[in-house]
């Protein structure tokens, strides 16, 4: 019996197995990866002292000078590390959450998870003397502000909008005792927590990116097994009911995966807002017809937020304006942009 192949879809035959690529993902994929490359040398090249894209493609290919060598690996790349691995991880999250809801506006900066594992990373900071950065303690402290969540709302499929009023008010809640922790310490100790506070990349080391990357490493195979009960999802929950998902422990599943993700990306340079909201609106744009675009939208946050990056050092130079100033800025366009548009449908 003959089978026929799904408009839209590439059929990859491994023996007895057929594997269906859904082809403009692959394509939107391959595009994005290209758009990303472009931005990492750009990104590079740019700021203080004399370096074009012809020094940086050189440097990496081993053929640069001593000062490129030290401008390029030791200054500039370990930023832009950081940014793209935030970036996946805020998109990647971004696109949980909105799935697991089934509305826009419910991301990690919106929800409280930002904001408890900001509050955590602030107190281990400011009450500890550790010795190194304590990017661990973001996990801990987004679980706690989730647990709280998903305590005052069991039904996040249901109630998505009593979801994200519970998390802004929750988020407000944490946001301002990190608040109060910050102004009882005095102001010579504030400097680089307070910039973090606010989206900053600036002197991020890969001590800090590296474990951040194996953590998230291991859980992308998490991801590709939710990723179709997450989907399904989107039907509702009686529809996925019916097609054989355990509903009450996927949702459980992928809020528990979104807050450990979120929290991760949050670490490296601090809550950065907006990426995981325009992120995975801009992958379901590009993918059209896949309802979970997890992978398209951790580009499209890596793409955004390392793009916000290098636009502040541009125009900042040669002051240093935390990057989630410009994430403010770029979301709030967007946000206002999707409201207009809602309207004028409704109308």
């Amino acid at each position: 019996m003959a089978t026929v192949t799904p408009t839209g879809v590439w059929t990859l035959r491994l023996g007895a197995m057929s594997l269906l690529l859904h082809r403009r993902n692959w394509l939107m994929f391959a595009l994005l990866s290209a758009v990303l490359a472009l931005l990492v040398v750009l990104a590079i090249s740019l700021g203080s002292g004399n370096m074009g894209v012809r020094d940086v493609l050189a440097t990496l290919a081993g053929n640069g000078s001593k000062l490129h060598e030290i401008m390029v690996f030791k200054i500039r790349m370990p930023r832009v590390a950081a940014a793209i691995v935030a970036g996946f991880a805020m998109g990647m999250a971004g696109c949980l959450i909105q799935t697991l809801v089934r509305n826009r506006l419910a991301t990690p900066d919106m929800i409280g998870v930002n904001e408890g594992a900001s509050l955590a990373v602030v107190g281990f900071a400011l009450y500890l003397t550790l010795g190194s950065w304590p990017w661990w303690a973001s996990p801990l402290g987004a679980l706690l502000a989730a647990a709280a969540l998903f305590t005052l709302c069991r039904r996040p499929g249901e109630q998505g909008y009593l979801f994200i009023i519970i998390g802004i008010a929750l988020s407000e809640l944490l946001g301002a005792l990190g608040d109060f922790a910050m102004a009882t310490q005095p102001l010579t100790h504030l400097g680089n927590i307070y910039l973090w506070t606010m989206g900053h990349f600036a002197g991020v080391s890969y001590q800090t990116v590296n474990p951040i990357v194996l953590v998230l490493l291991v859980l992308c195979p998490v991801m590709v097994l939710l990723n179709r009960p997450l989907a399904l999802l989107r039907f509702g929950d009686a529809t996925a009911r019916n097609l054989g998902v355990r509903v009450p422990l996927v949702q459980l599943g992928v809020l528990g995966l979104a807050i450990v993700v979120a929290s991760l990306g949050t670490a490296i340079g601090g809550p950065v807002v907006f990426i995981a909201m325009a992120a995975p609106i801009l992958a379901s744009w590009l993918a059209r017809g896949n309802l979970a675009p997890i992978w398209l939208s951790a580009l499209c946050g890596a793409v955004l937020l390392l793009g916000s990056d290098t636009l502040v050092r541009v125009l900042a130079q040669p002051e240093e304006i935390p990057t989630g100033i410009m994430t403010r800025l770029l979301g709030g366009i967007l946000l206002l942009g999707l409201l207009v548009k809602d309207r004028r449908g409704a109308d």
